[in-house]
């Protein structure tokens, strides 16, 4: 039954079977199976549809939705409160960026002590693949560059990036990233801004292979000044490209260990 629960709250917060696929990592057709089965179990209908992909929650999915939260957050606290002597395990997920420049000063400043109740899990994704880790619980903490917006999701600025144009100027090889980072967003809007139309360009998802491209004159490429080595040339751009770092989170996080954590790396971060 939880298992069906989480699927429909997928389905019911992105309005969506594909996408709550996506999220869950599912295929689509074992997402409508477990809505077909929830429904079936409670004799109602969930979603109505409108047009061929949009989906709209009935009244008894929108009484459903809350109720759900309440009960995997109530069986998430009885079964920690079951095991003796536990250690909370934190799981983060970084954007290049961030987990190279902003998340090691916010670990060393971790006192030694959390480290013997705390066990934290790092991964290193995109932007837009930290959204949607948070979103179906992989992580329970975000760190992006990304200005991402979501009805489901807590943003906190908590320190601040300026990019630069970095790499040899005369080049007509751009250097990006992939679509979903927020260096690939800010790309976007400064060719956008300077009516590029590159004709050439390689795209790398990978910010510190980028870094060591420019660090061998091959390529230019929108970079954080903070990843560049001594010596590769660069040009700074306007006030659009100062970006923040964002700290995110589920809006229906209630776990103690975790409000604590997030609340936590956001205070170590603004004394930075």
């Amino acid at each position: 039954m939880f298992k069906l629960l989480q699927t429909f709250i997928a389905v019911y917060e992105t309005r969506s079977f594909s996408k709550a696929a996506d999220q869950l990592f599912i295929s689509q057709p074992s997402v409508s199976v477990h809505i077909k089965q929830l429904e079936t179990e409670l004799k109602t209908t969930l979603f109505d549809r409108n047009g061929r992909t949009e989906l709209a929650p009935t009244t008894n999915a929108r009484m459903l939705y809350q109720r759900a939260l309440a009960l995997l957050d109530d069986w998430q606290k009885t079964t920690d409160s079951l095991v003796q002597n536990r250690r909370t395990t934190i799981k983060i997920g970084a954007s290049q960026t961030s987990a190279t420049v902003l998340l090691p000063k916010i670990v060393a400043h971790i006192k030694k002590d959390d480290f013997n109740t705390t066990d934290f899990q790092i991964e290193m994704h995109n932007s837009e693949e930290i959204l949607a880790g948070i979103l179906n619980h992989q992580f329970d903490i975000g760190l992006i560059e990304k200005p991402i917006t979501h009805d489901f999701i807590v943003r906190e600025a908590i320190a601040t990036d300026q990019l630069v144009l970095a790499g040899n100027p005369n080049s007509d090889l751009w250097l990006v990233r992939e679509k979903g980072s927020g260096v690939y967003h800010y790309t976007q809007q400064y060719f956008k801004q300077e009516d590029i139309v590159p004709d050439h360009f390689l795209t790398i998802a990978n910010n510190d292979v980028i870094v060591k491209m420019l660090a061998e004159n091959f390529g230019k490429s929108i970079v954080s000044i903070q990843t560049l080595p001594n010596g590769v040339p660069y040009q700074s751009l306007n006030s659009n490209f100062n970006r923040s770092f964002y700290l995110i989170r589920s809006a229906h996080e209630n776990r103690a260990d975790v409000l604590k954590w997030h609340k936590h790396f956001a205070k170590i971060a603004s004394q930075l």
